[in-house]
């Protein structure tokens, strides 16, 4: 099923993400989270469902303790894979013992491999993509919905 367009704005694509909104802008200034969507001065950034869901695995990866740099680096891979395939529900992050990590679609990831590329795996991570996409989109939805009652209601 094709993901809805639907858009938001970095205060609600943040609390959707669950990500201090400050902070996210200081990972954005500092270069550390390069695949923010674009914006120019005086005018806020616009998320789709994708840069929303890429988002929230950024916040799970600073609550878990990762720094902000190492966090966007791994956040904007995913997004990359995202930009190819816009509909994965499950992913897997391969960390190699040298090198870039990869960020792969599950289907297409051995779990039991130890190389990948000619390198080592050293270890991976599955994100289940699907249900963190339905919620934000059923938020997203619900936001839509509540704003315009609230447009109906002037």
């Amino acid at each position: 099923m094709p993901i809805p367009t639907l858009k938001a704005r970095t205060a609600l694509a943040t609390e959707l993400a669950r990500v201090n909104r400050q902070r996210f802008n200081e990972a954005v200034a500092e270069g550390f989270y390069p695949c923010a969507p674009p914006t120019v001065r005086g005018a806020t950034r616009v998320f789709d469902v994708n840069d929303i869901v890429t988002l929230r695995v950024y916040g799970r990866l600073l609550d878990g303790g990762t720094t902000p740099r190492a966090a966007g680096t791994i956040a904007c891979g995913l997004r990359d894979l995202l930009r190819q395939h816009p509909e994965a529900e499950r992913v897997v992050y391969v960390e190699l013992s040298m090198g870039s990590p990869s960020w792969l679609l599950a289907e297409e990831f051995d779990r039991d491999a130890t190389h990948l590329s000619g390198l080592d795996i050293v270890s991976f991570r599955e994100w289940r993509l699907k249900y963190t996409r339905d919620r934000i989109v059923f938020d997203l939805r619900e936001e839509a919905a509540t704003l315009g009652r609230d447009d109906e209601a002037e």
